[in-house]
């Protein structure tokens, strides 16, 4: 039920009769016409980058692993990851003979046990090491843990919060509708370390869906790994001109060796793993995201102007796009803006700009009347979780299982302890009654089940 394209060189130009299709008699394969390894569509003259289907495949299995299929409850055997797999059912039969509760699952008749988890002191020492901010040497003695165990419960705390965490927003995204945000951003790390995250939010409610990082197991080519120090990250706002501000933003991305060439900076390299370049993970990203939307009727994703990031949120949204079910827009965050813009065509595609008293937008999909208008009345929940993880992720970090694993815990703790005017991210998204305590949440996370019994 993996719901997941798995070819990405094809035209991305959404007025194309090639929009999204594969194997076109118009397209020129691995061309280099315009000097970077392209697929030329001759029905529209537009050349989008060449992807590396097998490569973003390695990556997207490693993250799909880690993001959804790291499950403590329901039916492994049948049911292995949250969001992709149709969730099974079972009941009760019979006990092991260390007294734990026995399942079988009424799909594939597989006979499972529940998860038992064992010194829950020693989880709940290690959620106060991050609660305490203490860098992971500090933290280690605190607990008074060896190194090995320290990092073997981390992982365990990792575990129960995200299961805890996907067990609640399945059901919360099957809705009629669901709105998206997307942006990326770059997490600075002590001696010049650091990795590039994709955050996406439930757009309402601020709720943290998913954060995805360049960092990397799988084995990469030399070209595949990012090792550059120049600097072209989208740039913050300065400008007075909300029409300036967009301008330049495009212009930015024409000067680049290919538009979806975005490089993010110097960053050196943590320990066991590589870097990716963004504009391979952004596939990933958004491959991922296909989880969240599958059930909905209908959705509307608001991404930042970066033509990767849109690039990827088209091939995403592909099956959707084509039968009306899925609105992409670009937003350009502009606070206090008193210019007032609409329909103006800006940038290389013409894309068509409207402003408002918080930025622009632009709709990428669509020029018809829409059912699902823009809407953001919030458009700072991925500036207050970025913000939160800059200040609450230590900066010492230099292993690849301790940054996934704090990053996913910060995740959570972030959704369901962190309020704005006495709402947390998870009451606002309807997951939650009330705000958590970091330790609350994590005796609920360890109690929590979800199983039909009979």
């Amino acid at each position: 039920m993996f719901d997941i394209r798995k070819d990405f060189n094809c035209c991305k130009t959404v007025s194309c009769r090639n929009f999204g299709v594969a194997n076109s008699e118009d397209y020129v394969y691995q061309s280099k016409r315009l000097g970077y390894l392209s697929i030329e569509c001759k029905a529209c003259g537009s050349n989008p980058p060449w992807i590396n289907n097998q490569l973003i495949e390695n990556i997207l299995k490693e993250k799909l692993d880690f993001h959804f299929g790291r499950k403590i409850t329901h039916c492994r055997h049948c049911y292995s990851h949250f969001f992709f797999n149709k969730k099974n059912s079972s009941q009760l039969h019979g006990f092991t003979i260390a007294g734990t509760q026995r399942l079988k699952c009424k799909s594939c008749q597989h006979v499972y046990s529940e998860t038992k988890h064992k010194n829950i002191e020693a989880i709940t020492q290690v959620l106060q090491t991050i609660i305490d901010k203490l860098d992971i040497n500090s933290a280690i003695r605190r607990t008074g843990l060896s190194a090995r165990l320290y990092y073997f419960y981390l992982e365990k705390l990792s575990l129960l919060l995200t299961n805890f965490s996907r067990l609640k927003e399945q059901e919360a995204v099957n809705r009629e509708a669901l709105s998206l945000q997307t942006q990326g951003k770059v997490v600075h790390l002590h001696h010049k370390r650091g990795f590039y995250t994709l955050l996406s939010a439930e757009a309402v409610s601020g709720y943290i869906l998913l954060q995805t990082t360049n960092l990397t197991k799988v084995n990469l080519l030399k070209q595949d790994i990012y090792n550059s120090t120049e600097n072209t990250v989208i740039k913050e706002s300065y400008s007075n001109n909300i029409e300036n501000e967009i301008k330049s933003h495009y212009q930015q991305t024409l000067h680049r060796k290919h538009f979806e060439k975005l490089l993010i900076g110097e960053l050196k390299a943590i320990n066991h793993c590589n870097l990716i370049y963004p504009n391979k993970l952004v596939y990933v990203h958004f491959s991922l995201l296909r989880g969240f939307i599958k059930n909905v009727q209908h959705y509307s994703h608001y991404i930042e102007l970066e033509s990767s990031i849109r690039a990827a949120a088209l091939m995403s949204a592909y099956p959707e796009i084509k039968t009306g079910k899925a609105d992409i827009y670009y937003y350009l965050p502009f606070m206090n803006n008193q210019d007032v813009i609409k329909n103006r065509k800006v940038g290389w595609w013409s894309d068509r700009w409207f402003s408002f008293e918080k930025g622009a937008y632009s709709l990428l999909t669509d020029n018809k009347p829409l059912q699902y208008p823009f809407t953001m009345e919030d458009t700072e929940h991925l500036n207050r979780y970025y913000k939160y993880l800059d200040t609450h992720l230590n900066k010492s970090l230099n292993s690849f299982n301790t940054i996934t694993n704090l990053s996913e815990i910060h995740r959570v703790l972030f959704n369901f302890c962190q309020s704005q005017n006495g709402q947390t991210p998870a009451m606002q998204f309807a997951v939650a009654d009330h705000i958590y305590t970091e330790m609350n949440l994590l005796n609920e996370a360890m109690t929590y089940k979800e199983y039909t019994g009979e």
